[in-house]
Order: structure tokens, then C-alpha cells, then sequence
């Protein structure tokens, strides 16, 4: 049997197996090969914790953002249970007043509250009342199912360069119905 030529060529094995001859020098390479693939792994890592630590400060700003209009809203509220005493309303100034510091206590919670505590919370009440978060859940998802219809509508709108008058334009209606002018007569549908 000859060798090859070739030192890092494979050679046949035993039962036909071919393997691999290990050859001076080669684990150098094999060196390089695992100290780039580590950089490529240090560096998805890095890139990873930098894209969650921006999403976290995102949700942060959001947070704050959210306690603070909460909190206006809050004080909002207050002003008119104040304005409904002097109007001798005390029934209605006492809703209006509990309705203030619901809101102020959930500006609060949203203020003092991180991510991972609220994540928590939202856990727990869902154990406890499964009914109730599953109707919140549908609640919200009805929300964002007509916010996203109206987006792709007013986007619909604005593409097609359209008055975006909404009834009485599109396919099928004449263009000066659009423009709001009547069909003669001043009415439609009436000869």
C-alpha cells in the first residue's frame, strides 16, 4: 500500500472507514477556527444584551410616560369631585373622588413598579382570576384588532391619494361624491 502524497488527505481506515491523519501544524488552525467562532458567540451575546437593554429602557420611558399621564388624568379627576362639592354634588364628588385615587394609585404602581414585577403581578392575578384575564386579554385584543383595521384604512387613505372622505368615495361612487357635491335634484338616491 502506498501513502498519499497529500498529508492531510484522508486514508482509508479500517473496514473501509476513511480517516482523517492528523498532521503537524493543524491544530493551529483548529485553534483559530474555535477562537473565531468564540468572538462570533462573545459578540451575538453582546448584541443580544445591548437589543434588550434598549427594548428594557424603551419600556421604561414608556412606563414613565404612561404614570405620568395617568397621574394628570388623576388629578384631573380630583379637580372636578372638588368642583362638584362646591356644585353640592356629594354623591357624584365621591365617585369622582374614589375614581381619582384609583388612578392615582395605578400612576403610582406604574411609576415605582419595573418590568419584571409587573410581569410578576400580571402572573399572579392571572392564576387568581383566570376568568377575568382571559376577558381582559379578548378586551385588549378587540382593541388592537380595530386599531390596526383603522391604521390600514387611514394608510389605505393616504395612498391612493384620495380625499379619505370615507362614505361615498372609493370604487363604485363617482368621483364628485367624493368632493361632496350632490347628483341634481340635491339628494341622492331620489330622481
Amino acid at each position: 500500500m502506498t501513502m498519499p502524497d497529500n498529508p492531510t488527505a484522508p486514508s482509508p481506515g479500517r473496514f473501509g472507514r476513511t480517516e482523517t491523519v492528523d498532521v503537524p501544524g493543524t491544530s493551529g488552525a483548529r485553534a483559530q477556527i474555535r477562537d473565531v467562532k468564540d468572538q462570533v458567540v462573545s459578540e451575538a451575546k453582546n448584541s443580544f444584551r445591548q437589543a434588550r437593554d434598549s427594548a428594557t429602557s424603551s419600556l421604561t420611558h414608556s412606563r414613565q410616560q404612561a404614570a405620568e399621564r395617568i397621574g394628570g388624568i388623576a388629578n384631573a379627576i380630583r379637580n372636578t369631585s372638588d368642583h362638584l362639592r362646591t356644585e353640592n354634588e356629594p354623591r357624584v364628588a365621591d365617585l369622582t373622588q374614589s375614581l381619582a385615587e384609583q388612578a392615582q394609585r395605578l400612576s403610582a404602581y406604574l411609576r415605582d413598579r419595573d418590568f419584571r414585577g409587573f410581569q410578576t403581578d400580571l402572573q399572579n392575578f392571572a392564576r387568581q382570576q383566570p376568568a377575568v384575564a382571559i376577558g381582559a386579554a379578548l378586551a385588549v385584543g378587540m382593541l388592537a384588532a380595530r386599531f390596526f383595521k383603522s391604521s390600514a384604512r387611514t394608510d389605505a387613505a393616504g395612498d391612493s391619494g384620495g380625499s379619505g372622505a370615507g362614505f361615498g368615495s372609493g370604487p363604485g361612487y363617482p368621483a364628485s361624491y367624493a368632493s361632496g357635491a350632490r347628483p341634481e335634484g340635491g339628494a341622492y338616491g331620489r330622481s
